[in-house]
């Protein structure tokens, strides 16, 4: 296939960098871990009104699903957000400094994620510890399972920031390319 001029001179037919490919694997990984989990979710509950109202009688292990699912889909869910560089963010003070104060601010707020996430899943690693002996009442399955989300979430936020830092530092955007506006190539 033959390239236009345009297209051989713009960045769009540019191979992503491997800080940047990173981030999309974590993005797509957290991304089908969210869907399994709502899925999941789903299916089971739908299970469970089906045999309530069908049957006449109750699947008791139905209960227990949200409990187990639901924190993987709300970590997975930040997790791919950070990923993507799509949290909620205050960008009207920031958007209106210099390029080169933006991208201090920038790396001081991916550090301070470094740092807060990096501490939050240690300190996880203490539930899961504390989580492990407990048990669901019907399934037998241990609470630690699902404690596990929020240690594999904020590692996978803080990981996300690290990229973020080596991104700024070698001068690459940290927003995927597709949302990379002009103002910020510029």
């Amino acid at each position: 296939m033959k390239l236009s001029e345009e297209s051989l001179g713009s960045e769009a037919g540019q191979p992503a960098s491997l800080l940047q490919g990173s981030k999309n694997a974590i993005y797509q990984l957290f991304k089908w871990v969210a869907i399994i989990s709502i899925v999941t979710m789903f299916a089971s509950l739908m299970s469970g009104v089906v045999v309530r109202y069908v049957l006449s009688t109750s699947l008791g292990w139905v209960s227990e699903v949200p409990n187990l699912f639901f924190p993987w889909l709300t970590m997975s869910a930040i997790a791919a957000a950070a990923a993507r560089n799509e949290h909620i963010g205050v960008e009207v003070v920031v958007g209106s400094l210099p390029a080169g104060l933006r991208r201090a601010v920038a790396l001081a707020v991916n550090g301070l994620a470094v740092i807060a996430f990096s501490v939050m899943a240690w300190y996880g690693l203490d539930v899961i510890a504390i989580a492990g002996n407990q048990t669901l009442p019907i399934t037998g399955i241990a609470m630690s399972w699902a404690y596990w989300s929020v240690v594999v979430g904020f590692a996978a936020v803080a990981l996300v920031s690290l990229i973020n830092i080596a991104q700024l530092l070698k001068g690459e955007s940290v927003h995927p390319p597709e949302l990379v506006t002009r103002e910020e190539v510029s």
